[in-house]
């Protein structure tokens, strides 16, 4: 089949960055052909110049014979190219019929001062026909917000299919999809493949940007591959495997990760102790322990609490009621409530949060005093008067320590990659005087080599003896960095699972205490409390 988008010779410089390097890739109608890289490879910039919404400072795009004006969203538009962001672009407030025919509202004339009135009955209508092409079973008289992550991608999906936007527009014929599945659960996601699919089939040509690997081979005809803004191949995916895919994407062979070894406990007082912790309609009576050189990993599907279980421990949620324990500081008890996150930092207790963006990183300020946040009154004299030669040491240890890729400690974290992003914010925790890491998804929107560095650190900071709780929906990432996982399923603690000891291969597969994907998945899913050995929770 032959070629009918081709992005030639494409140079893009931000600054002193080069994100694109001289790239042509061309694409073909009705594949779905994946752009992968490391973070700050030049795959999401490659899409955006394609779709118009960067200009691209050399080289040119061309679909079906016409080239595109540089930088112009209306003119890809036009010839049928569309992007479906990472960060959904949407108004919660809104209903889905609204948020699909906001740029367009139809109206009626009416006899009054007003001039014109929105038509809800079109907009409805319109709206329907573009959801039922993808999912039959959202309401679009529904808020926006009342609806899953999942749904509400695909209304991000099915607002790029609307044809009504003026005359002598091309209805669409290339969708970039930017990480589309970064935040949805399992469910969810196999839902958007199937969508993907199902586009594809009716001719689409979808550009999929992602760094799951399951899902490049699941759902991606070609992939092509970036490294540090420079094209390296195009491959046909049936015909290649993963460590191929990894060892184009950063030049070097990544092993896979493997179980390590069963931590011994020097001591039976555990380094976090909870016990009947809950929260009115997000926790209900969980209790666990986690011991020093420990790294127990909570299971569970989005919407299970593993979130608003490490935020209540962290002392961000003021309903939280029961007891948590960091040591020999208590910052919860039945008699009080929590102590909040200054007395968590206190007890030496860290919180990486799910969101970088949102919850992590401070963007108005340098990387360096990003870093330095939680320990500046410790680096300060006693008059609470700022070291700069102090905090300058501890900031380019850590900055070397973590190796993370920055202009400098003045630089903002926005001039980061998401990678880059992702390490300055487990090292502003992972020092020396951190004893207890609550890590929320720690290496979701990044890639396979940064992954690697992060399973690194995670491993060595609990050989150092520090307790790590790990929240994670990658199950072969929770299996291979877990030593024990608890799994939660609407608030409840469904269950505990271990390591099994040393046997026959496949002598623990049917072993329901085991820790298996299976096993996961069926505690994932019980609506029932599991009763679980009380070794392993408080």
């Amino acid at each position: 089949m032959p070629d009918f988008l081709i992005a030639q010779n494409i140079s893009k410089r931000f600054g002193i960055t080069q994100a694109l390097d001289d790239v042509s890739v061309a694409f073909r109608p009705g594949e779905v052909h994946a752009l992968m890289g490391e973070n700050g490879a030049g795959k999401s910039t490659l899409g955006k110049v394609i779709s118009g919404l960067h200009k691209q400072d050399s080289g040119t795009v061309t679909i079906d014979g016409h080239t595109l004006r540089p930088g112009s969203i209306d003119d890809a538009f036009a010839h049928g190219i569309r992007i479906v962001h990472q960060e959904l672009a949407q108004c919660p407030n809104l209903t889905v019929a609204e948020n699909l025919c906001l740029h367009d509202l139809p109206t009626r004339a009416t006899l009054s001062l007003a001039g014109s009135l929105v038509d809800r009955k079109r907009m409805e209508e319109r709206a329907e026909r573009l959801i039922r092409r993808l999912d039959p079973t959202i309401d679009v008289r529904r808020p926006l917000a009342e609806l899953s992550p999942g749904h509400r991608q695909v209304v991000q999906i099915a607002s790029s299919l609307d044809e009504s936007s003026g005359k002598g527009h091309h209805p669409a014929r290339v969708i970039v999809l930017d990480e589309p599945t970064s935040s949805l659960s399992i469910a969810e996601v196999d839902k958007l493949l199937a969508i993907v699919r199902q586009l594809a089939a009716d001719g689409l040509t979808l550009i999929y940007v992602s760094h799951r690997m399951n899902e490049i081979f699941e759902v991606c005809d070609r992939a092509s591959v970036l490294r540090d803004g420079k094209f390296v191949a195009t491959n046909t995916v049936r015909d290649i495997d993963e460590s191929v895919l990894v060892e184009q994407m950063i030049g070097r062979k990544v092993p896979p990760p493997q179980p390590r070894a069963r931590p011994h406990h020097d001591t039976e007082t555990p380094a976090l102790e909870v016990k009947g912790l809950s929260s009115p309609g997000r926790l209900h009576d969980i209790s666990l322990r986690v011991y020093p050189g420990e790294v127990l990993g909570v299971g569970g599907l989005v919407g299970a609490g593993r979130s608003e279980l490490l935020n209540a421990i962290f002392g961000l949620d003021p309903r939280a009621r029961g007891s948590v324990r960091a040591g020999k500081a208590t910052l919860l008890s039945t008699s009080a409530p929590h102590a909040g996150p200054r007395a968590s930092i206190a007890a030496e207790v860290g919180y990486v949060p799910e969101d970088r963006k949102l919850q992590g990183l401070f963007f108005q300020l340098g990387i360096g005093e990003n870093i330095a946040m939680p320990v500046l009154t410790r680096l300060a004299t006693a008059l609470g008067i700022r070291k700069p030669a102090g905090e300058s040491s501890f900031i380019a240890e850590r900055l070397r320590a973590f190796r993370v890729k920055s202009a400098g400690p003045a630089a903002l974290p926005d001039s980061l990659s998401g990678g880059n992003q992702q390490k300055l914010l487990i090292a502003r925790w992972m020092g020396k005087k951190t004893r207890v890491l609550l890590l929320d998804e720690p290496t979701r929107g990044i890639d396979v080599g940064t992954k690697a560095e992060i399973y690194r650190l995670i491993r060595e900071a609990a050989e150092r003896g520090m307790a790590v709780l790990l929240v994670s929906s990658e199950m072969p990432e929770l299996l291979a960095l877990s030593d024990r996982i608890t799994v939660l399923c609407n608030g409840h603690r469904t269950g505990d699972l271990d390591r099994p000891a040393p046997g026959p291969t496949g002598s623990h597969t049917d072993d329901p205490r085991a820790m298996t994907q299976a096993n996961i998945l069926r505690l994932a899913t019980s609506d029932t409390l599991h009763t679980a050995s009380s070794t392993n929770a408080a």
